[in-house]
C-alpha cells in the first residue's frame, strides 16, 4: 500500500516540469552558433554545434533567458508558458534566438 502512493507521488512530482528549448543563430550569417552560455531562470546550459539547447523548467513560471558568447551582445529574452503551461511546440521557427555581435548597429551599446 505505501508503494503505492510513492509510486502516485512519484509520477505526479515528474508531470510538474516542461522541456523548455530552443535554437541560437547569429543575424548576421543566419547560421547556428555553439558554445552560448545559456541561463534559463538560473538553470545554466549551453549550446551545441547546431545551436540547440535544452533545459526542464516548472510548469506555469515565466522565462528570463540570458544569452552571453564573447564578441556577441548579451541578449536577454522574456518567454511566458501558454494557456496549459507548457512552452508551445507547435513551430520549431518561434524557438529560434538570434545573437548581434558587439559591432552590430542593432547590439546594446
Amino acid at each position: 500500500m505505501k508503494s503505492k502512493y510513492i509510486f502516485i507521488a512519484l509520477v505526479l512530482s515528474s508531470c510538474t516540469n516542461s522541456k523548455f528549448y530552443g535554437y541560437v543563430y547569429d543575424y548576421d550569417t543566419d547560421k547556428p552558433v555553439q558554445n552560448v552560455s545559456v541561463d534559463i531562470n538560473g538553470v545554466i546550459t549551453e549550446t551545441d554545434s547546431l545551436g540547440y539547447f535544452s533545459a526542464n523548467l516548472k510548469l506555469n513560471e515565466d522565462c528570463v533567458i540570458m544569452l552571453q558568447k564573447e564578441k556577441y551582445a548579451l541578449k536577454k529574452v522574456y518567454r511566458k508558458p501558454d494557456s496549459l503551461g507548457m512552452f508551445s511546440k507547435r513551430n520549431l521557427d518561434k524557438h529560434k534566438i538570434y545573437l548581434f555581435k558587439k559591432e552590430s548597429d542593432f547590439s546594446n551599446k
